[in-house]
């Protein structure tokens, strides 16, 4: 089945019991969600991981988009082989771009983009790919070779929903030029946005490691731990309690492929894009995309905490 640029046709694919295959590019350093959607969607029973590949950031947490990319390489690895030591033989991860595109129509050329574009064209039916970081990787794909939008629709985590005021959020300000390549270019695009959208899927450490800790192995544990770090634990100071609670935003793109309908609020909307200083504006090209207009929090986590579990229990 190929989706035909056909918006309702691939609501109905989503929607069907057919398994899923599945491209994850992740910025897996960046924060810690990746992590977490990388093993749920690992676990998944109907979801065919094809490949993982690093895309490139540049934060606190990296010194520049080469090494941001290169530390999510071998996080990916981290993450893959502790939920399979087995799975290098058939889940092959990929480096991705050292920067970032410069314009539209100048991709940056990797091993990702090229196994994107190789795999997708290996592959029959559709094909998601899952853009967990700056869009930079997907986008050079697209420009080293359009042919493969026929099969190929894009989870896009990132922007912000059309109520916001911009669609600055870090994914999408890290690469805009990548972002509009592939808003205007043509391939199917589902916008799981941050503001409005995905913000909602959260977590704690307490449910975090009432669910997980002791009960899902090394990935289990190393969940929690990641999430200590990054949060800290919760503490109470003179009777003054201190908790947290954590977006896990990339798991949203691992949701949809699992429950739609049930779990998020997708609607057909025109083709948008996004401006020089990165809000909202419609194409008018007469095409369509995609765009989650809510997320249920409790199901999608009952949901995550229950694959994660089964999966490491086996």
């Amino acid at each position: 089945m190929y989706h035909g640029y056909n918006m309702e046709k691939i609501l109905e694919h989503l929607r069907s019991p057919e398994k899923k295959n599945l491209i994850i590019d992740s910025d897996t350093y960046n924060e810690i969600d990746d992590q977490f959607a990388i093993a749920y969607a690992m676990l998944s029973d109907n979801i065919n991981i094809l490949a993982m590949t690093a895309a490139p950031f540049e934060n606190h947490r990296s010194k520049n988009a080469a090494d941001g990319m290169e530390q999510s390489y071998q996080e990916m690895i981290k993450i893959r082989d502790f939920v399979d030591p087995e799975a290098k033989m058939n889940i092959p991860c990929y480096r991705g771009s050292d920067d970032y595109m410069p314009n539209i129509i100048t991709p940056v050329r990797s091993e990702a983009a090229e196994n994107i574009v190789r795999i997708i064209k290996e592959t029959d039916g559709i094909v998601y790919v899952a853009a967990l970081g700056a869009f930079t990787n997907i986008a050079s794909a697209l420009l080293l070779d359009p042919s493969i939008m026929k099969k190929m629709v894009v989870l896009l985590v990132g922007a912000n929903s059309f109520e916001h005021v911009d669609c600055n959020e870090f994914n999408l300000a890290q690469n805009r030029s990548a972002a509009r390549t592939i808003f205007e270019c043509g391939v199917p695009v589902i916008v799981l946005p941050a503001m409005g959208g995905t913000e909602n899927i959260t977590t704690t450490n307490a449910e975090l490691e009432f669910y997980l800790k002791g009960k899902a192995g090394k990935l289990g544990d190393y969940l929690c731990e990641i999430m200590n770090e990054e949060e800290g634990v919760p503490e109470e100071e003179g009777g003054v309690c201190k908790t947290m609670t954590r977006v896990i935003w990339d798991i949203a793109a691992i949701a949809v492929l699992r429950g739609a309908d049930e779990w998020t609020g997708l609607k057909i909307v025109p083709q948008h894009t996004i401006t020089a200083d990165g809000c909202w504006c419609d194409l008018k090209s007469g095409r369509q995309m995609i765009m989650a207009e809510w997320f249920r929090r409790c199901a999608i986590m009952s949901d995550f905490y229950t694959v994660i579990r089964r999966g490491k229990l086996k």
